[in-house]
């Protein structure tokens, strides 16, 4: 067994302990030590064993049998050991990646909103991009979403336009302050009516930049009539592909049933979600935490 290689590995496994420690791998850690005392103490026996090998064995060949024998039995031992570290390596790599990628994943992104978590006033994705103005009902009222949802609504708007289908989009990214404003201009028109349609500031899913209104051309700002247009049924068959789950369908707790307002919870979560004809605010905030790792994939 090479020396080097086994010291190699060591300094690669302290090198990723050392990384992950900080989030709780301790068995790692405990299982990597012990795999260390078994490698010294395996090529100390080999090193032992060669060394009586050409000091003893050359003119006895009994004693050169057992020995061989010996030595081959602890080589096929530090072999195991190093294939064990391999293994080791490979899912503390693993585990180091998906780190990363939580690090770099804004938890905020999959909260429960809507009455439930509260969005300061200070909070504010950490991209927004305009989209594509052909999409944007609103000609000269720019609409802003999270970078990283673009690429995704992109490719849903195209392969809508693909089938022939008039979407488009009313309202994207709202601050703290826009949807301040807007709550107070519907309590004005309707009273306490407002809050079965409109969020209080701090609660609302489009402070995320991930929520959009969608209407179409032909119906514009009358939300009313999005339900029995031929873009909700597209949507409602298609959206999941592409990372888009409706907030709040017909009867459920927080507001009033809004056909037109869709949420970015990325591919995997709103497919498990549409093959389990669930909802998102039907689970739980744990289970839901367990798809940021692959909110872009």
């Amino acid at each position: 067994m090479n020396i080097y290689r086994i010291i190699s590995m060591i300094v690669v496994m302290v090198a990723i302990l050392v990384a992950v420690g900080a989030v709780g791998y301790s068995y790692a850690n405990k299982r990597f030590s012990a795999l260390e005392r078994d490698y010294a103490s395996t090529t100390a026996m080999l090193t032992e064993l060669s060394a009586a090998f050409n000091t003893y064995g050359k003119d006895n060949d009994a004693a050169n049998l057992s020995l061989s024998d010996r030595m081959y039995e602890t080589a096929k031992t530090v072999n195991a050991l190093s294939e064990s570290v391999d293994s080791q390596v490979g899912k503390l790599s693993g585990s180091v990646k998906t780190l990363e990628k939580l690090s770099t994943t804004d938890p905020e992104l999959l909260r429960k909103y809507s009455k439930i978590y509260f969005l300061n006033e200070n909070y504010k994705p950490a991209g927004l991009t305009i989209i594509d103005q052909k999409y944007d009902l609103v000609n000269g009222k720019e609409v802003a979403v999270n970078t990283d949802i673009l690429s995704f609504l992109n490719e849903m708007l195209h392969a809508a336009t693909d089938d022939g289908v008039d979407l488009m989009v009313l309202s994207g990214y709202r601050s703290f302050a826009d949807q301040s404003t807007l709550k107070s201009s519907y309590k004005v028109r309707y009273g306490t009516g407002a809050n079965q349609f409109s969020a209080d500031q701090g609660y609302s899913e489009h402070q995320l930049g991930t929520a959009l209104d969608f209407t179409t051309q032909k119906d514009g700002e009358d939300l009313g009539k999005f339900k029995d247009s031929p873009a909700n049924t597209w949507l409602t068959e298609h959206a999941y592909k592409y990372g888009f789950v409706l907030s709040y369908p017909e009867g459920n707790a927080y507001y009033m049933y809004e056909p037109w307002h869709w949420r970015f919870v990325g591919k995997s979560l709103a497919t498990y979600l549409h093959d389990k004809g669930l909802h998102f605010y039907d689970l739980e905030q744990r289970e839901i935490d367990g798809y940021l790792v692959s909110l872009f994939d």
